[in-house]
């Protein structure tokens, strides 16, 4: 995933809970990491109506290399790649700051209605949003979005 010199990674600091006996991030941290980023993304980028409120339905992830506690803030960066109806597939990746590949997954979230206890459907505005953005990388480079 490569992105233009104009657009930022969403940075996400690593904190010490999140590393494992040997001071590296624990695998499942990244996770938590990623959702993070993602919930930034899609209330800033995105503009979804309610930005938390989504559910991972499936996750497929790839560990490249390992990050400790100096490598951070790490830098997450989104693609979307799929609109359904209520969900969206997104290609991520998270960076050490000096640039090296972390980890990259493939995630399906389903918008969720807190509510009603089950999935939304994307709205049209929401849609289209979203599909002026399908398949082209979303952010980047370091610089603040926060």
């Amino acid at each position: 995933m490569s992105a233009g010199p104009d657009e930022a990674l969403i940075r996400v600091d690593v904190r010490f809970r999140d590393l494992d006996a040997f001071g590296h991030v624990y695998h499942a941290e990244y996770l938590t990491l990623l959702d993070e980023a993602r919930t930034r993304w899609f209330g800033g980028t995105l503009r979804l109506d309610k930005p938390g409120e989504y559910v991972v339905a499936r996750v497929e992830i790839d560990y490249l290399s390992p990050a400790v506690l100096s490598d951070g803030p790490l830098g997450a960066s989104f693609e979307l790649d799929r609109v359904g109806t209520s969900s969206l597939t997104i290609v991520e990746e998270l960076r050490a700051r000096d640039g090296r590949e972390l980890v990259r997954t493939r995630t399906v979230v389903v918008l969720f209605d807190v509510q009603e206890g089950c999935s939304r459907r994307i709205t049209p505005a929401e849609r289209v949003r979203c599909q002026a953005l399908q398949g082209r990388p979303a952010v980047g480079r370091f610089r603040e979005t926060r």
